[in-house]
């Protein structure tokens, strides 16, 4: 008796799943220092300990709602720095003495989520007390996940749409100026 004979009919062979590697979770975008740029006399940046040299303000209370109106969370308080309080070391270059009046500031995150407040916002309204660059939530400093350094705008209806995680970056920016016309 031949052999082929005595041996099992093959299986037909399976056919291979293709097996795509797991994508590791991406790190989490996190910032460590806030640089400020733009028009401003010098550039400065400022890492943890340099926030915590300059005067510290906490929220109290606070619930961080969404365009929809959806808490996102709460936090017992924020604890930080007035973003003001950084343009003040950094201090604002004006070519005239009213160019205050087409300054703005654009805040940029790690992950390019950038806002933007206007110099009258920050000095001539409530809103510039609410403008914090903030490295603690709860009592503990903002965890890697949370950005390490960001910046929310308590005083925002909408507090979401103004939180900036992993802040990277302080623009200081002068609107162009219109078209002047000469008054009777």
């Amino acid at each position: 008796m031949p052999i082929d004979s005595l041996r099992a009919p093959a299986a037909p062979p399976t056919p291979l799943k293709p097996v795509s590697p797991t994508p590791p979770s991406p790190a989490p975008l996190t910032s460590h220092e806030v640089v400020v740029t733009g028009a401003v006399k010098r550039h400065h940046s400022f890492d943890l300990c340099a926030l915590m040299r300059l005067p510290t303000q906490l929220t109290g209370l606070l619930d961080v709602v969404c365009l929809s109106g959806r808490k996102v969370r709460s936090a017992s308080e924020y604890k930080g720095v007035r973003l003001s309080a950084l343009l003040d070391v950094a201090q604002l270059r004006l070519p005239h003495a009213r160019d205050f009046t087409r300054a703005y500031v654009l805040a940029q995150g790690a992950d390019g989520y950038t806002v933007m407040f206007s110099w009258h916002e920050l000095y001539n309204t409530p809103i510039g007390v609410g403008a914090l660059v903030v490295y603690e939530r709860d009592g503990q400093p903002l965890t890697d996940d949370e950005g390490g350094i960001g910046l929310i705008s308590t005083c925002d209806l909408r507090v979401a749409l103004r939180q900036v995680r992993a802040l990277k970056r302080l623009s200081v920016h002068l609107a162009e100026p219109s078209g002047r016309q000469d008054r009777p």
